[in-house]
C-alpha cells in the first residue's frame, strides 16, 4: 500500500491527500452540528433553545468546508466530479437543500421556534441520510465509461447505501450527544451523556458491520482491509476510542468525550480510504486518470495551502470566543 502511494505523481498524491482532508475536516465539523439536530426531536421547546444558541456561532463556519471541498475536487479530478456529480445528483442536490433549511431554521428559531424547530429537525435529519447514502453510493461503485456517468437516475440506491445512512447518522448523532455533553449543562448534559453512552457502542456495532459488508464487495476492498499492516492500527485506534469514550463518560469529562469520538471518526474515514484507494471512483478509476493537468494542481495546491490555515484560523478563533457553557437559565436569551 504505501509503495503504490509512493509511486504516484507527487502532485496527484498531494492533491488527494488536499481532498480527503477537506471531507474530514467537513464530516467531523457539520456532522457535529447535524449530530445535535438529530437529538432536537427527543428534548422538549426549552432545551432545543439551549441547542440551537451553542450552534449559531459556529454553524456556518464549520459548512464552509463543503464548498472548498467541492470546489477542490472540480479542480483537481474534473473527470471524478463529472461522473460523480452526475451519479448523485439527486441526494446531493437534497443534501444542500436540507442544509439551506436548516441553516435558516438555526438563524430565525426566535421568529417562530415550532416551525423553525421542525425545519431544523426536518433538515438534520434529510442531510444526514443524504450524506450517508452518497458515502454508500461511491464506495459501492459508480458506473461509467471512464468519462460520463452510464447508470440511472436511482443508482445510488441500494441496500449498501441505505446502510451507510444509518450507520453515518447515528455516528452524526454521537458526536452530538458529546458536543451536548460539552457545551450544555444541567438536564440536557446528563441526558446527552447517557445517549452518548448508547450511541457509542451502536455506532461500533454500526461500523464493524460495514467493514465487514464492505470486504464483500470487490477484491480490492477485501485485499486492503484484511491487510493487517495498516489496517490493524485503524482497528487499534477504534477500539481504544470506544473505550475511552465510554471511560470519559462515567468519569463525568465535558470535552474528552467529542475528542475520542472524532478520533473514532478519523479511523473509520482511514479505514474508508484504506479500501478504495487508489480509486477515486471506485472501482474503476483511479486518481491518476482522473487528475486535472499539473498545472492546474500546482495553482490549486497552492490556493489549498492558503485557504485552509485562514478556514482553520477561523473556525478555531468562533469556537474560543464562544467556548463556554450553554446555561439552562438562560434558555431565552440570545448570546
Amino acid at each position: 500500500m504505501l509503495e503504490l502511494a509512493l509511486s504516484l505523481p507527487l502532485l496527484t498524491l498531494l492533491s488527494a491527500i488536499a481532498l480527503a482532508f477537506g471531507v474530514l475536516v467537513y464530516v467531523v465539523l457539520d456532522g457535529t452540528d447535524l449530530g445535535v439536530g438529530l437529538l432536537a426531536p427527543f428534548q422538549p421547546p426549552q432545551a432545543r433553545q439551549q441547542m440551537n444558541i451553542s450552534l449559531l456561532p459556529v454553524w456556518d463556519g464549520n459548512e464552509t468546508w463543503l464548498v472548498l471541498t467541492a470546489g477542490a475536487m472540480l479542480a483537481l479530478f474534473p473527470v471524478a466530479f463529472s461522473i460523480l456529480y452526475s451519479a448523485l445528483y439527486l441526494p446531493v442536490y437534497i443534501m444542500l437543500l436540507a442544509l439551506i433549511v436548516r441553516g435558516m431554521a438555526i438563524e430565525f428559531r426566535h421568529q417562530h421556534p415550532t416551525l423553525f424547530d421542525a425545519l431544523f429537525i426536518g433538515g438534520s435529519w434529510v442531510a444526514s441520510l443524504s450524506q450517508g447514502a452518497t458515502m454508500g453510493a461511491w464506495i459501492e461503485g459508480i458506473t461509467h465509461n471512464g468519462e460520463h456517468f452510464t447508470g440511472g437516475p436511482l443508482a445510488w440506491l441500494s441496500p449498501f447505501s441505505v446502510y451507510c445512512a444509518v450507520s453515518l447518522t447515528v455516528g452524526y448523532a454521537l458526536l452530538g450527544a458529546c458536543w451536548l455533553v460539552w457545551r450544555c449543562e444541567g438536564k440536557l448534559a446528563a441526558w446527552g451523556r447517557r445517549q452518548a453512552m448508547r450511541l457509542a457502542l451502536f455506532t461500533a456495532a454500526l461500523l464493524a458491520g460495514l467493514v465487514i459488508w464492505t470486504t464483500q464487495l470487490h477484491e480490492n476492498y477485501r485485499l486492503h482491509l484484511l491487510a493487517w499492516r495498516y489496517s490493524g492500527p485503524l482497528a487499534l485506534v477504534a477500539l481504544l476510542a470506544l473505550t475511552g469514550i465510554i471511560a470519559a463518560l462515567r468519569r463525568k469529562r465535558a470535552f474528552l468525550p467529542l475528542v475520542i469520538a472524532l478520533m473514532l471518526f478519523c479511523a473509520a474515514f482511514g479505514a474508508m480510504l484504506l479500501a478504495v484507494f487508489p480509486f477515486i471512483l471506485p472501482p474503476g478509476l483511479l486518481l491518476t486518470q482522473a487528475a486535472a493537468p499539473p498545472a492546474t494542481q500546482k495553482l490549486m495546491l497552492i490556493a489549498f495551502g492558503i485557504f485552509v490555515p485562514i478556514t482553520l484560523i477561523y473556525n478555531s478563533w468562533g469556537f474560543w470566543i464562544f467556548r463556554g457553557k450553554i446555561h439552562a437559565a438562560r434558555d431565552a436569551d440570545r448570546p
